[in-house]
This record gives structure tokens, C-alpha cells and sequence, in this order.
């Protein structure tokens, strides 16, 4: 059963927000995309570990690309956006923002 505020149901409009694949979030996320698909779609649930990963991964994706305006954050290649996961880790949206106006100046 999936309740409102699983994993599943709350991903659906992130990834929607974001625009970017299920293959994209799979590799992310590091959850073999056929599970996701099917959590998605809201066949079978993912483990509690893995969905609160996909949560905790698109909630700072958002976070991350509103801060980062104008810039933008390649949601096609993975191992890119990790990249830029990693760069900002442990940054609030604040520092992010500070950070990428220094490179304006």
C-alpha cells in the first residue's frame, strides 16, 4: 500500500519538476531502474533506505538548481550532476548562491 507521503508518491512530482528520466534518477540514485520504474508506477515499493536516497537526491537537485540560477545543472549524464551534488555538499542554498555569484564578479 502506498501512502500519501511515501517515497513513491512524493518523487512523482520532483522528478517531474526536474525533468529528467527514470535511466537519469536510476543512475543517481543508484537504484536499478527497472525497481524505480516499477516504484514509480506504483507496483512495489522501494526499501525505506533506498527511497528516502531518491527523496534526499531530488529534493537537493531543486534545491541546487534554483540556487545555482542562472547556471544550469546537466540533468542527462549522471555522473555530471553528481559531480555537482558533491562540489556543494553540505552547502545551504544560501552558501551555494554566494558561491556562484563569486564567479560573476
Amino acid at each position: 500500500m502506498f501512502t500519501t507521503l511515501s517515497a513513491e508518491n512524493r518523487a512523482l512530482p520532483l522528478l517531474r519538476d526536474l525533468g529528467c528520466s527514470n535511466a537519469f534518477t536510476a543512475a543517481l540514485v543508484g537504484i536499478e531502474e527497472s525497481r524505480l520504474s516499477r516504484a514509480l508506477r506504483l507496483l512495489r515499493p522501494l526499501p525505506n533506505d533506498e527511497g528516502l536516497r531518491l527523496i534526499n537526491t531530488l529534493q537537493r537537485l531543486i534545491e541546487l538548481r534554483d540556487a545555482m540560477r542562472p547556471l544550469c545543472i546537466d540533468l542527462r549524464d549522471p555522473s555530471q550532476a553528481r559531480k555537482t551534488l558533491d562540489a556543494f555538499e553540505g552547502l545551504d542554498a544560501v552558501q551555494v548562491r554566494e558561491r556562484i555569484s563569486m564567479l560573476f564578479q
